[in-house]
Formats: C-alpha cells, structure tokens, sequence
C-alpha cells in the first residue's frame, strides 16, 4: 500500500514522533509511505534525524487550493492509495482530494473538544474513517456529535519493547547529571506545554522536598511551538529557589537511558492527553508510574498493582505518590514489574501497525482506485526517492 501522511504541525511532539516511527516501519515492511510536513517546521527538522522519508511543502492555510492541487499531483505520480491526517489543518487541505476519491483516514489524538459545526462536520462526512487513540475520543466523537461508532477505530500508541526492554544503563545519565546512584530520582518526560502539568510538578517538589531533601527531579523535553513555554518553566523553578532540585535536560533521544537512570516516571497532564507514549516507554523499560487520571491512562493504570493514579492538578497528591514510592521500595518494584508484564502483552509497536494496516485496507478495498491505479498489493511496490522538496 502506498500511503501519504500530511503534517501541517511545526512543532514536534509524541504523536508527530510516532508518525514518524509509522512512516519508517511502513517502508521497512512492504509498502511505501511518505511524510508531508512544512519546511521550517521542527518536524521537519527531527524526522530529517530519524531518517523519515518526506517532502517538504508549505502547509500554511486550511484552505488552499494550490497546496491541495500539488497533493493531488503529488498523489497521482505516486499511485497513492491512502491519506492521512492528524489536524484540522491537515484535514481540510486534504478534503478536496477526498471528495475527488482518495481515501482518507483522520488521527485524533486529544481529548479537547472539536470545537465548532465545521469541524464536527469533517470528522462526520470528510473522511473515510477515524482512528482514534483512546475510546475515550470514540465515546466523544459518537456521543457528542453523532458520529457512527462503526467508522471509528480505536487503536492506541505502541513503542519498540526491545528498544526499552530492560535491563539499561542509566548510570552514564546520572553521572551526566552529577547525580550519585543512591539520589532518589524523579522524571518527568516530554513535551512542554501548559497542559502537559510540568508546572504542577514544581509545585509538588516542596513537599516532597520537606521530607526527602535529597530528591531529585529531571524534566526532559522542550517547549511546543512556542519555545518560551520551556522558559516559563525554568522561571517557575528559579522563582521557587529549586534550581539546584530540578533540573531541565532539554529534548534527549536516549530516552530508554534516561528512562533506566530515573527511579519513576511521573506524568502530571492535566487534560488532552489521549494515549501517552511515555506511559507505554515507562512501562516497557520497567519504571514505576505515577500519572493522572486522563486520556486512557485510567483504563491501563491499575493503582497500586501496576502504577499509582491521582487527579490532575494536585501537587499535594503527586508529592504524596512520590514519597509513597521513594518510601515503599516493594511496592515501586511490585507496579514495575506489572507495568512491564502489561507493556509485552499490549504495547508492541507491530501489532499495531498490524491493526492500522487491517482498518487501512478495509477502507481502501472499498473505495474506487485513482484512474490508473490497480488495487493495493505490498509485494508489488516500487522502491521511491527517500526524500525531495515540494514548493
């Protein structure tokens, strides 16, 4: 199958990271897939170091009819069979190509509301099927705007088990860090934003801090689309004297070495959250979880068997699951080790392209080929450049 992902999003996150990981495994395996995303953008910047396929096209305006036309070109050159898009940008530029008979398979991702009658409308009419992270977004989507349960998939984040499988090293972080083995460790992994809860942490150290004062915290990651928002962060930490407690390590891509180097992994979201890679990445390298009640966290998350759950927006709760896990080392080893029993038999990265790949073809076998254009066969792939420039 040949397949299009359109990525209109300039700044880099877990979802723009796994479609990344999607694109890559797709041409490992048969089939030919390419990436679609602005040419200043950070995503295209991050998928140039993970050795994405793509081309570079200005994404600028929901509605574009130039921009929709060069898709349409690009898509006719290469026999493309299948659309996919994450954004509402994403969606509507691509609705003309849907309307003119390509399917097309829209992501959500968030939890957020849809919003206004326009964008419920594409979900319902403007697009072949969804494919949804969580069942939480399915019951959203159906309940709230009517949307037919039967065009929705549910098919949650996945990781690399053997890139996380433990046991890893984490003492080359520590050290990095200047931070001695026997230091309780906390870590906090992903991107900055408000809704990711990074300022909650801050708010939670104090407390831990008064009755662990040799704990320490490490917040990985960098600001979203607006940079400064890693900015707000170190100034909440500055403001609150915690400067020599918390340390801010930036974007890293050895994650399953920092995840080794941290005695828990705490994920303090607030809302938006659907389906968190970090959680599935704690779990595959064998942390102990402490993460809030959103998305599908509360669906995988047993608390006190596999991890510890608290409300969102509570650092008084956070602080006492941290201390509770630094102070009951039996059961911080009791929930990792569930976590990674659950994370080998539900979070492989193959079986879920495997479930992506069988709603694909279900959508695509119903849907008349692009004049010139025989049914999918993966064994008939033609190899394609690994990359080019669309302007």
């Amino acid at each position: 199958m040949n397949i299009l992902y359109v990525e209109s999003s300039r700044s880099w996150g877990g979802q723009e990271y796994r479609t990344c990981l999607e694109i890559n495994w797709l041409n490992a395996h048969g089939h030919e897939a390419w990436l679609i995303c602005n040419p200043d953008s950070q995503v295209h910047s991050k998928a140039l170091e993970l050795g994405t396929r793509m081309v570079t096209m200005p994404l600028v305006n929901r509605f574009d009819p130039i921009c929709s036309l060069r898709l349409w070109k690009f898509c006719r050159k290469n026999k493309i069979d299948l659309l996919k898009t994450y954004s509402s940008k994403d969606h509507w530029i691509c609705l003309p190509l849907f309307l003119c008979g390509i399917p097309l398979s829209r992501a959500r991702c968030i939890t957020d509301p849809i919003g206004n009658r326009s964008r419920a409308f594409v979900f319902k009419h403007g697009c072949s099927q969804i494919v949804a992270d969580a069942s939480v977004i399915k019951r959203q989507l159906v309940e709230e705007h009517g949307i037919d349960a039967a065009n929705i998939e549910v098919i949650g984040s996945a990781v690399d088990l053997q890139k996380f499988k433990p046991p890893r090293d984490g003492v080359k972080f520590r050290r990095e860090l200047g931070i001695a083995d026997e230091i309780p460790l906390i870590g906090n992994i992903g991107m900055i934003r408000p809704d990711k809860g990074q300022l909650e942490l801050v708010k939670a150290v104090p407390l831990v801090l008064q009755k662990r004062p040799d704990a320490r915290f490490v917040v990985v990651g960098q600001g979203t689309g607006i940079l400064k928002r890693g900015i707000n962060v170190r100034n909440a930490i500055d403001r609150a004297g915690l400067a020599d407690k918390i340390i801010m390590a930036g974007y890293r891509w050895d994650t399953p070495e920092v995840f080794a180097a941290c005695d828990m992994i705490v994920i303090v979201s607030l809302r938006t959250e659907a389906s968190p890679i970090v959680l599935r990445e704690a779990f595959a390298s064998g942390r102990p979880v402490i993460a809030t009640k959103v998305g599908d966290i509360p669906e995988i998350v047993r608390d006190r068997e596999n991890g510890l759950l608290i409300e969102p927006g509570n650092p008084q709760a956070l602080a006492s699951a941290i201390l509770e896990f630094i102070s009951d080392p039996e059961l911080a080893a009791r929930c990792a080790a569930n976590g990674l029993r659950y994370a080998t038999e539900n979070f492989s990265f193959d079986k879920m392209m495997d479930a992506k790949l069988r709603a694909d073809f279900k959508i695509v076998r119903h849907k008349r080929p692009m004049k010139g254009r025989t049914p999918p066969s993966p064994a008939s792939q033609e190899p394609r450049p690994p990359s080019g420039r669309l302007n």
